[in-house]
């Protein structure tokens, strides 16, 4: 292993088989696109400090307060205390939110300028991140942004009752706070106004997002009463739509769609519908969003596909023609013959994704310059925040190695001896803590946050659940006496007696459990049963259980 002293008590390794024990202990962080140290924050949270917790987020996801309401949440399907029998995930995102709540103070990085400029096109989460990390790496950054505030998608996008502009206005601040400058109301129309800012600046970055939604040939989509998704949704934004609403069908099963059925609820439709052509579970949004959906009076019809937008003779929308699908075993769909319906509407509206300016083509050509580079959704097509998030940083990293000339990042695992998790047994029966919301009376307020956040109280005692997979446990057989007090004192079955133990090149240990005191070569610790309380470590008499903390970190290569 290769390894080097830091601190008395800490060594950094690049082993890859270190590096292996963090993707495979710690599910949730592994499971998010910019590998946050969740457990880390967590904790801090269980310990009352939300400054650290914040701290953790902001330097490693940049946008707390904003991905505390509306990330997707990779890492809690991925939470080892959703595993079978364990009960429900913890709420990783909603103590996010807390940690941004309660801890949020200015990042006060010492910043040591570079002399080099570089210019973004776009204030998205993609564009916002470039520039938080480039900025603090000492280069003046300049982002140009289209509309007259910062965020992109997150101001005008999503709905103020899922993410009130002050939240974004305060994380966005956070960056412009490192000295980035923010020119708004500034549109790049072609390539050459991209090549006159290389002119002037070391390094252009376009994460320019998916502004535009995509456009279908349905018959009748340009009736009177028929919008797409991401229009409507800007429009009521920028309070720019007065419609009066009624029988409201939605097409399409992505945060979109479900931001504009829940936003025609408030602006006072009192029938809506989302009709997605795969199944509910298909949906490209996680459960949570469904329920509060659904709670609101909104119903879902699944397996099925618009044929016609029906109007009447004054061309104005009338019902939408619907024909059932199948899906079969390779998840691929297929109309059902003769099984054609009719549902009434008077509006209906198309959030069927979003794509990138028809221009992507033009700036094929310019990519392939040594400083000109593509970000976020522009590049990759329609994300998620947290992934718009994950793919800034990748392309600020970019930029950094070629304007310094240094050979890359290399990730490193500090690890530290601790004493005590401070973990519990008993933190096991918590129960998970549901988020407060406001009233039913209250929702069609429209722009009130529906999601109230954690009480300090309901923080802690969420932070509690998790069990801090970034500890590992081990047992030094070179000491142990196989006196199996460990095992007499494991709350659940962790600790194995084992026998044909086999480490694989690739860092897998292999072993078969036996109850043969003959056979047993050694006593191991299953980290993925593991609950962190400590038990073995209080009971063992030789003193041969230790404790340690995972942290990845990622540094230059010079």
């Amino acid at each position: 292993m290769e390894t080097e002293n830091r601190k008395d008590d800490t060594h950094v390794s690049t082993d890859k088989l270190d590096r292996k024990w963090i993707d495979v202990n710690i599910p949730c962080s592994a499971a998010c696109p910019v590998m946050t140290d969740i457990p880390g924050y967590i904790q801090a949270i269980k310990e009352g400090d939300y400054e650290k917790a914040y701290h953790i987020n902001r330097m490693e996801n940049i946008l707390p307060g904003v991905l505390g309401r509306v990330c997707d949440r990779p890492c809690e399907p991925a939470c080892r205390h959703g595993w079978d029998g364990l009960g429900d995930p913890v709420s990783i995102c909603f103590l996010k939110r807390a940690a941004a709540d309660f801890g949020m103070k200015p990042v006060c990085a010492e910043i040591k300028p570079n002399g080099k400029n570089v210019c973004i096109i776009g204030a998205g989460p993609a564009g916002l991140t470039a520039a938080n990390d480039l900025a603090l790496k000492g280069y003046g950054v300049t982002i140009l942004e289209q509309f007259d505030q910062p965020g992109g998608m997150l101001r005008y996008g999503i709905p103020q009752f899922r993410l009130p502009h002050d939240v974004v206005t305060e994380d966005v601040k956070s960056i412009t706070d490192l000295g980035v400058t923010i020119k708004t109301n500034v549109r790049i129309e072609n390539t050459g106004r991209i090549e006159e800012l290389r002119k002037d600046y070391d390094a252009v970055i376009l994460a320019g997002g998916c502004a535009n939604p995509k456009h279908t040939t349905l018959p009748g989509v340009d009736s009177k009463g028929a919008y797409w998704g991401l229009d409507f949704m800007i429009a009521a934004n920028r309070e720019e739509l007065d419609i009066p609403l009624e029988n409201v069908i939605v097409i399409g099963g992505g945060f979109t769609a479900v931001d504009c059925t829940r936003m025609s609820y408030r602006m006072g439709a009192k029938k809506i519908t989302l009709a997605y052509r795969r199944m509910k579970k298909d949906m490209y949004v996680g459960a949570h969003e469904l329920e509060v959906m659904e709670s609101e009076g909104i119903d879902t019809i699944s397996l099925v596909s618009a044929v016609t937008i029906l109007s009447n003779d004054e061309g104005v929308v009338t019902g939408v023609e619907f024909i059932h699908n199948s899906i079969n075993e390779e998840r691929k769909i297929a109309p059902i013959s003769g099984s054609e319906f009719v549902m009434e509407a008077d509006t209906v509206i198309f959030a069927v994704g979003q794509e990138a300016d028809d221009k992507v083509a033009e700036t094929e050509n310019a990519v392939r310059k040594s400083v000109f580079y593509v970000a976020g959704d522009f590049r990759n097509g329609s994300s998620t925040v947290i992934e718009a998030v994950a793919d800034g940083r990748k392309v600020a990293r970019e930029v950094h190695m070629q304007l310094s000339n240094i050979k890359g990042f290399k990730e490193t695992i500090h690890i530290s001896e601790v004493k005590d998790t401070g973990r519990k047994r008993d933190y096991d029966f918590i129960p998970i803590q549901h988020m407060d919301t406001t009233p039913m009376r209250n929702r069609q307020i429209k722009n009130m946050e529906v999601e109230t956040g954690y009480s300090k109280e309901k923080s802690v005692t969420e932070a509690k659940r998790c069990y801090l997979c970034h500890y590992n446990y081990q047992i030094d057989i070179s000491r142990c006496i196989y006196c199996l007090a460990c095992i007499d004192v494991m709350p659940v079955d962790c600790i194995k007696m084992a026998k044909d133990i086999e480490v694989t090149e690739d860092g897998n240990l292999n072993y078969v459990e036996t109850k043969n005191w003959s056979e047993v070569e050694a006593i191991t610790i299953d980290n993925d049963k593991c609950i962190r309380c400590g038990n073995c470590v209080r009971a063992c008499p030789v003193d041969c259980i230790s404790i340690s903390k995972y942290k990845l970190e990622t540094e230059e290569e010079k």
